[in-house]
């Protein structure tokens, strides 16, 4: 398990990157050489691994928030893990926040992680041949799965946990860019649409449907 990024202004998976551009920085100053593209390199890494602090924004126990800032680029029904769901598809750029967030309270029973290559998620080889990491968990509401690719410009999933319980909204991974499939009850209400913006945990993505509670959780 990766260290736990939690309330640092700058999550810890960011800190040696923004160290290194600080170095080269004060370096290149010191030597009067190109100092302010290390400056602006410093300063970009501090904007990728911003970590806000995110409230929910409801506290309703059926709401499906959205585990990541990005664009909603499809949602369909799909067969897929031995049974239906609705896919809601997310793509995250790089100026998104790259933080992961739990979209409710999940117990995750098991994480597979597929390495891979590091293509454009535009590309139609993407979710085939892109490294990937998918999480399979447990809800008041049944299964769900979220499926995490990389892109081009990650070189990493991080995953501060793949097994055990996550509380609504908790951090529990980095993803700088790719996109994230959530694989929710067939059942649930969609709220969103292709082409909308979301913000991790303050937007709504839909309701789980009542005749969908358990107890497995």
């Amino acid at each position: 398990m990766k260290n736990n990024t939690t309330t640092q202004i700058i999550a810890k998976e960011g800190w040696k990157y923004s160290s290194l551009f600080f170095f080269l920085f004060l370096v290149s100053l010191y030597l009067e050489f190109l100092p302010w593209v290390f400056l602006v390199l410093f300063l970009f890494s501090l904007f990728i691994f911003r970590n806000p602090e995110r409230v929910p924004n409801e506290d309703d126990e059926y709401a499906l928030l959205s585990p990541c800032d990005g664009e909603i680029s499809d949602i369909k029904k799909v067969n897929a893990f031995g049974s239906d769901f609705i896919m809601i598809q997310i793509d995250k750029s790089i100026w998104d926040v790259s933080l992961l967030r739990s979209p409710t309270k999940v117990n995750i029973i098991n994480t597979t992680i597929k390495h891979g290559l590091f293509l454009s998620i535009n590309s139609s080889l993407s979710k085939k041949l892109s490294e990937s990491a998918t999480m399979e968990c447990s809800s008041n509401f049944g299964k769900l799965y979220m499926r995490i690719i990389a892109g081009v410009l990650a070189r990493k999933i991080e995953l501060f946990k793949t097994i055990g319980p996550l509380r609504v909204s908790s951090r529990f991974g980095l993803l700088v860019d790719g996109c994230v499939e959530l694989y929710i009850p067939v059942e649930s209400r969609v709220s969103v649409t292709i082409g909308d913006r979301v913000e991790a945990v303050q937007t709504t993505l839909g309701y789980f449907a009542l005749k969908g509670k358990d107890s497995e959780q």
